[in-house]
């Protein structure tokens, strides 16, 4: 099969001739498109001697389950299914899961959703709705999502204004995005100081902030911008709960190592909210796997609006 991947440490991930992962024992899924994350560009950097090669790029996945041993999922061979590949990667003709695998998810594609609109979902929505639970989001509340425009923004912005919350996006440069998943005022980092809008035009504070963007400085800011009890998330693990704790701000970092939903019925919920057109999957750009190194380059500079995905 041909597979993204990276046949020894030190070497750059290419376009290869792998064997098809053989194990009777995992669901056999043919690829159809496989989803672009930051995180497949994190993951690469992290590669040692002692990681187990080669290894495949990719998490995210849609495709069609080939072969289905006893006791998975109640899976069918030829059902569409999505999910989260960790162990054998997803950039690749063939992927496989073990039934009973805890961090790789997998659920049936939903009639009505198109596999590469399934392929958008798993880490990018699940974390959204995991963020949007943890910020206990109701009607009425005002949030902020940082980062609005991105894979987990996105979603976030959508999910947020389902629950009838007044949703502040920021955004580098892409307003008039934002606007169109449902957020209500945008403050362009490019053009102004966030922080410094914010505080004039809600001087009482807001009740949340989910920060896809800042690090552990930057994000201290967002104090400034939190109303007493008020809770912030930071999707990239940035918070300092414990200082956050001491200016009556509920903080929380995100972890996809502890969070229930990344399991497959976490998947099917973000799959039907698709289905029911709670949220849609931006499609910014649909590649060929020959072009995988040009696409995970783009998508960590972030010059991508909505999802990539690579078509197998």
């Amino acid at each position: 099969m041909r597979a993204f991947a990276v046949l020894r440490f030190g070497e750059p991930a290419s376009v290869q001739d792998l064997p098809v992962p053989n194990a009777d024992a995992e669901v056999l899924i043919r690829v159809r498109f496989a989803g672009v994350n930051p995180l497949d560009n994190n993951l690469l950097g992290r590669l040692t001697a002692a990681s187990s090669y080669p290894f495949v790029v990719g998490i995210d996945f849609a495709g069609v389950a080939e072969r289905v041993p006893p006791g998975s999922h109640d899976l069918r061979e030829v059902d569409r299914v999505f999910g989260m590949a960790r162990t054998h990667g997803s950039y690749a003709e063939y992927t496989s899961i073990a039934p009973a695998a805890r961090m790789e998810p997998l659920a049936r594609i939903p009639d009505g959703v198109a596999d590469d609109q399934a392929a958008a979902l798993p880490t990018s929505a699940v974390t959204a709705l995991r963020t949007v639970e943890v910020l206990g989001i109701t009607k009425g509340q005002h949030v902020v999502v940082m980062g609005a425009t991105g894979g987990v923004g996105g979603y976030a912005v959508q999910m947020d204004r389902s629950r009838g919350a007044h949703v502040i996006a920021t955004v580098r440069g892409d307003a008039d995005e934002a606007r169109r998943l449902g957020a209500e005022e945008v403050y362009d980092s490019q053009a102004v100081d966030v922080i410094d809008a914010l505080q004039a035009d809600h001087p009482d504070g807001v009740d949340a902030v989910l920060d896809l963007v800042n690090g552990p400085d930057a994000i201290r800011r967002d104090a400034d911008v939190i109303r007493p009890g008020g809770h912030l998330v930071s999707a990239i693990f940035s918070a300092d709960e414990g200082w956050f704790a001491e200016r009556q701000i509920t903080a929380h970092n995100h972890s996809s190592k502890c969070e229930p939903l990344i399991s497959p019925q976490g998947l099917a919920t973000v799959a039907q909210m698709l289905a029911e057109g709670t949220i849609t999957a931006r499609i910014g750009s649909t590649v060929e796997l020959a072009a995988a190194a040009q696409v995970l380059a783009d998508v960590g500079r972030g010059r991508l609006l909505g999802k990539a995905v690579i078509r197998l």
